[in-house]
């Protein structure tokens, strides 16, 4: 399997051959003061829908933007890890369903969820100290009754902070493309795989589709 950080340098050079330069300044990942004081509470809310304590929401801490590029375009790839049942109940929520990416990612967390299963019930992937503190122990990996996998709801609230950013602020645009999106007749993952200039201009046209 190819790695994310690779898939993620893939896109890249695919967007640069499409005329997309990466900014000179590395935007910092959000926080929870930097959202619409409504959006905030919403992340709150899913926070405790979660089996979170909400006054432990200033402990959730996003990594940073996976691409960065001139005139305020951020770009997050999102591999399997992402979509599952946790994902998709937040992106049910309303506040989301204006987001580009949303139709298309309720899909992949309803169809896809396997495919996550399969590369993250193990080890810290499922759960992790940290995760627990903040979600509760965990299940066994692969159950999801009970605390189900803590990781997995962290990454989900992670994934609706910078959603919510994104509708937060105007000088900064969010795009979500998908390893399982279509491109030419087949998934951006097997794009990233065999990456060529020549396919550029495609992957940039699914990027300009999903810009919120």
């Amino acid at each position: 399997m190819v790695k994310t950080g690779a898939r993620a340098n893939a896109l890249a050079s695919m967007l640069a051959a499409a005329g997309h330069r990466q900014a000179e300044q590395k935007l910092p990942a959000p926080r929870l003061p930097d959202l619409a004081a409504n959006l905030a509470e919403h992340i709150k809310d899913h926070l405790e829908a979660l089996g979170g304590d909400r006054d432990a929401a200033a402990r959730l801490r996003p990594g940073s933007w996976d691409l960065a590029l001139d005139g305020g375009l951020l770009v997050e790839l999102d591999e399997e890890l992402h979509f599952n049942r946790y994902r998709g109940q937040i992106l049910q929520a309303p506040w989301a369903s204006a987001l580009p990416w949303t139709k298309p990612y309720l899909e992949y967390c309803n169809l896809e969820e396997e495919r996550c299963l399969a590369a993250a019930k193990w080890g810290q992937r499922w759960t992790n100290p940290s995760c627990e503190r903040m979600f509760g122990v965990a299940s066994q990996p692969g159950d999801f009754d009970d605390g189900g996998a803590p990781r997995w709801k962290q990454r989900a609230l992670y994934d609706a902070i910078k959603d919510a950013f994104a509708l937060s602020q105007s000088e900064h645009r969010l795009a979500r493309v998908s390893v399982h999106d279509i491109v030419d007749g087949t998934t951006l993952e097997q794009v990233l795989r065999t990456p060529t200039p020549e396919r550029g201009v495609a992957v940039a046209r699914l990027v300009a589709s999903r810009v919120a």
